[in-house]
């Protein structure tokens, strides 16, 4: 089958990360149908609007359409209109002999409305992939959307053929909102198992602790970083490794909280040596406030690299309490605390091998590119 995907979020050359999972998913699907990506990015750097073609395999075709930004109070608007009559051209250019078989979208707005006006023009029918945080409770409004959107993302998921989430807390989620009338398809994010797997560590007298997310209000890196000052008043035989955007404020607080020679800040850095530094480490630290799957805890366990993670409806999907990791009560500082110290006194043992072996099975791109095969197959039959 040919599948057109329409994310929402994808990796761009102006920005690599928004998205990678969703690619990563579109390399799964390819390994036994069709795929062809079209998406739209803004790079600030350009004139004129240019679109990039890039094969990413003998099954996996990406179209980006990138285009300069434009400043004002009617950007979203301009921008919006641009985004569409891009698509349109796109869809022209490459499907101009023979039409798709189905699209997929990932991250329902604002990629669904182009879905939906391919279903209302050319009978072209779709599904959703939402990832997005937006919907789960605790969500910071870290996007506050706006009068339309609000008015066509119920739109858009009633017009979808069926709906998928990549856990069962987000599939209960969009129910609860009344997104989703039936119960959503979960299908797991996937982890490319060549890269994140089980290697032997170096010898080391000192805890090795690792952090990998963007940083934001979600994360909680300021709670994480004040649990660390609170575990240094009783030793300070450990490191912490912060993968993702060094921001200030953040460097200020470690400053503040003396915490400069256990914290190390290693930046953005490529999904290969992301593989190699979690299978250096002793544990994995997500003090997340709410979580829709939760990529990092896959990877880690992969590497079977145990967990120390808030206890949420998603992370009780991946993690087991005391088997291939330790529940954190959500946003409590002490008990973070409290559950590092546990870990480091403790000598927490898990057969990690055993536990890489299992997570592979669960999370590689064979699996789970078959799986979105049978989801095709059953709405296309």
């Amino acid at each position: 089958m040919h599948i057109l995907y329409l994310p929402s979020w994808f990796p761009s050359r102006r920005n690599p990360y928004p998205g990678d999972f969703i690619k990563r998913h579109a390399e799964a699907a390819s390994l036994y149908n069709r795929i062809t990506v079209f998406h739209t990015a803004i790079d600030e750097t350009i004139k004129e609007p240019e679109l990039v073609e890039e094969k990413i395999n003998d099954n996996l075709f990406v179209y980006i359409y990138y285009y300069p930004s434009i400043k004002g109070i009617f950007s979203p608007v301009i921008n919006g209109v641009k985004r569409f009559s891009a698509l349109r051209k796109m869809y022209k250019k490459v499907f101009a002999v023979s039409s798709p078989d189905l699209a997929h979208v990932h991250v329902a707005y604002p990629a669904g409305l182009f879905a939906l006006y391919l279903k209302k023009r050319k009978g072209l029918e779709y599904i959703i992939s939402e990832h997005d945080g937006i919907y789960m409770p605790g969500y910071d409004n870290y996007h506050v959307p706006g009068q339309f959107e609000k008015k066509m993302v119920p739109v858009i998921y009633k017009n979808a053929k069926k709906i998928h989430a990549v856990s069962k807390s987000l599939a209960q989620a969009l129910m609860d909102l009344k997104l989703a009338g039936t119960k959503p398809i979960v299908i797991p994010n996937v982890v490319n198992i060549h890269l994140f797997k089980y290697r032997e560590k170096e010898r080391s007298n000192t805890f090795r602790f690792i952090h990998i997310s963007s940083l934001i209000n979600q994360k909680n890196p300021e709670g994480m970083l004040e649990a660390f000052s609170l575990i240094k008043k009783t030793r300070n035989d450990f490191v912490l490794k912060i993968i993702g955007p060094a921001k200030e404020k953040i460097k200020k607080i470690v400053n503040d909280l003396s915490l400069e020679n256990e914290v190390i800040f290693v930046g953005e850095i490529p999904y290969a040596e992301v593989a190699k530094e979690i299978s250096n480490s002793d544990a994995m630290v997500h003090f997340t406030r709410y979580e829709t799957f939760g990529c990092v805890i896959a990877e880690s366990l992969c590497c079977g690299v145990p967990v120390i993670v808030s206890d949420l409806e998603a992370t009780k999907e991946l993690v087991r309490d005391g088997g291939n990791g330790l529940f954190v009560i959500e946003s409590s500082i002490k008990d973070l605390a409290n559950r590092i110290l546990y870990f480091m006194e403790s000598g927490f043992q898990m057969d990690s091998k055993q536990i890489a072996a299992e997570s592979q099975q669960k999370f590689n791109y064979d699996r789970i590119g078959k799986v979105f095969d049978d989801l095709y197959r059953s709405v296309s039959s």
